[in-house]
């Protein structure tokens, strides 16, 4: 591998960082080789092997970083490990979960046997530092495997090989899917290859559910973190500053969109339902909304977070939104309506217990 090359292939793995679930595409006909190349059933790999590469270099990426500066480690203790596993962007609560797990695992396994391993890492050799790097990957980096080409005769056994091994390799789930079907019913309903295509070459108005049901798998890995700001926490009214967001943004469905939803027998998001709100398209790409007393609704609003978000995450989302503007004073929490909020830290997790949120600033919009 070259040096731009291994540039790149670190850059890749930096940037993984900034996932919570990975979807590995497989090619599940096993017509290519390892250096992609289309080579024909005969001389094609088993997308079993590739996924062992893929697990391979994620542990070595870590591992290497850990073996790099384990002394230091075992100099300055438990702590920071933590930290180093902090790096991957994950809290410390996940990583302690992990750490202490892994820490039970060698006092009860019989051929390891070690009281305490926190306490004692210089006795730890190469294979416990990769037991812990395999455990914090599997819980860090689960991953749905996307297995394309299913439409290809040579991927019917692959695939019922793969289903049976799993979990395999860091991979939970796996979803058989065609990309290739998938871009034709895409083209055909928004207009993009009208001229050439149809319902009858394309398998008839129904959309294929492979790349959905591959989404919806990689979501239930690791769920992520619903949370309801409110402006207040007796009538869960929503925060004035979301109103432009929720209804101006140009990133919200488009006519395209919404075509493709009602093409698949869906019906656009009820916020968007004529009988409550009036919107109309400019370009095709961007619109614009009048809104109506509807969206006065209690919990109106909700954002998507990542699992382990803190209170803090969720102010700075707001911020960037542009729903909530000054420096963060204190904030209120609920699990539910009508029950009696309480003050939380910014520190604290967002779980079931505060995800009604009141968020205070010392600025007003």
């Amino acid at each position: 591998m070259n040096s731009g090359m291994c540039l790149l292939f670190f850059k890749f793995l930096d940037d993984l960082t900034d996932a919570d679930v990975l979807i590995h595409v497989v090619d599940a006909s096993g017509t290519a080789d390892a250096d992609g190349n289309c080579v024909g059933v005969e001389g094609g790999t088993h997308p079993l092997q590739d996924l062992a590469w893929v697990r391979k270099e994620l542990l070595e990426w870590i591992s290497c970083n850990m073996e790099a500066k384990w002394d230091t480690v075992i100099r300055k203790g438990q702590n920071r490990l933590a930290d180093m596993f902090s790096g991957y962007k994950q809290s410390q609560s996940f990583v302690w979960n992990i750490l202490l797990q892994v820490e039970k695992f060698m006092a009860t396994d019989e051929n390891i046997k070690l009281d305490r391993a926190l306490d004692h890492m210089e006795r730890w050799n190469g294979g416990d530092l990769r037991r812990l790097v395999n455990a914090f990957l599997g819980l860090r980096f689960p991953m749905a495997l996307a297995l394309n080409k299913s439409d290809v005769l040579s991927a019917t056994g692959n695939i019922s090989d793969i289903q049976l091994a799993l979990p395999v390799h860091g991979a939970h789930i796996g979803v058989p899917l065609s990309a290739k079907r998938e871009m034709e019913f895409v083209r055909s309903h928004i207009g993009l290859n009208t001229a050439n295509s149809s319902d009858e070459d394309n398998g008839g108005s129904r959309s294929p559910e492979g790349v959905w049901n591959c989404l919806q798998a990689a979501t239930s890995l690791r769920k992520p973190v619903l949370v309801f700001p409110v402006a207040d926490m007796v009538s869960y009214e929503p925060l004035p500053g979301m109103k432009n967001h929720a209804t101006l943004d140009a990133s919200l469905p488009s006519e395209g969109y919404i075509r493709c939803i009602e093409a698949c027998g869906g019906r656009k998001p009820t916020l968007w339902d004529d009988e409550k709100c009036i919107y109309q398209m400019s370009d095709g790409s961007h619109h614009k909304v009048i809104a109506t007393e509807r969206y006065r609704q209690p919990l109106r609003d909700v954002l998507v977070m990542k699992p382990g978000s803190t209170v803090e995450d969720v102010f700075d989302a707001l911020k960037r939104m542009g729903a909530l503007r000054g420096d963060y004073v204190r904030a209120e929490g609920s699990g539910k309506i009508g029950e009696k909020p309480h003050l939380v830290r910014k520190e604290e997790v967002i779980d079931s217990t505060n995800r009604i949120l009141k968020i205070m600033t010392n600025k007003r919009l």
